[in-house]
């Protein structure tokens, strides 16, 4: 999961200075970046594999607070 995190940290980019607002858009991006990949999958077990799995991440992101704060750019 650690990897899949870097992965949307290294291609997150955002236009705020303040960590709170960069957070917040960090977390809207993901969202909407699984949302994306799951709009177009046909198979109804993928797509519950990439809600579980968009799940997971978005919990991992915010219990992992602070070390996302400092990780994003």
């Amino acid at each position: 999961m650690d990897l899949i995190i870097q992965d949307l940290i290294n291609s997150f980019e955002s236009d705020s200075r303040n960590s709170k607002d960069r957070y917040h858009q960090f977390i809207s991006y993901v969202y909407l970046t699984f949302e994306k990949k799951i709009k177009y999958i046909k198979s109804p077990s993928l797509k519950d594999k990439y809600k579980q799995i968009q799940k997971n991440i978005l919990q991992h992101i915010v219990a992992n607070k602070k070390e996302i704060v400092k990780n994003i750019k």
